[in-house]
């Protein structure tokens, strides 16, 4: 039993690691994601009334655009946590950071294409 390892707090244990350029790195990263995560979660509470105004909406239908969103996020945090603890975290989190990005970038191309084609065929 004298063969335990020492034991740290939190404060003792950034003293005794140091704090450099892989932890401003990590900091950074965790960072933009949490943005982005606000940012999305800011941009529903705007998207839902548009979308109630402009489809003729009711309520409850309204309601049901935002719940599926948190209804993927659900799904997604439950699978890829199944996957993390299988494979480790740094695979599936590379895997959803580039899918994420893969599918914005292709959803603004989508909507520029379009109002691109829309403004050509319209003529304004």
């Amino acid at each position: 039993m004298g063969d335990e390892a020492p034991k740290y707090t939190v404060e003792e244990a950034i003293a005794a690691m140091g704090f450099g350029k892989f932890q401003i790195l990590v900091l950074a990263y965790a960072g933009m994601g949490w943005i982005s995560e606000a940012m999305e979660m800011m941009l529903l509470s705007f998207v839902g009334p548009a979308l109630q105004s402009a489809w003729d909406l009711s309520s409850n239908e309204e309601s049901l655009i935002t719940s599926v969103v948190f209804a993927g996020m659900l799904v997604g945090a439950y699978t890829w946590g199944i996957v993390s603890d299988k494979h480790g975290r740094r695979t599936p989190i590379r895997h959803v950071s580039s899918s994420n990005g893969w599918i914005r970038t292709h959803v603004h191309v989508a909507v520029q294409q379009y109002q691109l084609c829309g403004k050509g065929l319209r003529g304004y």
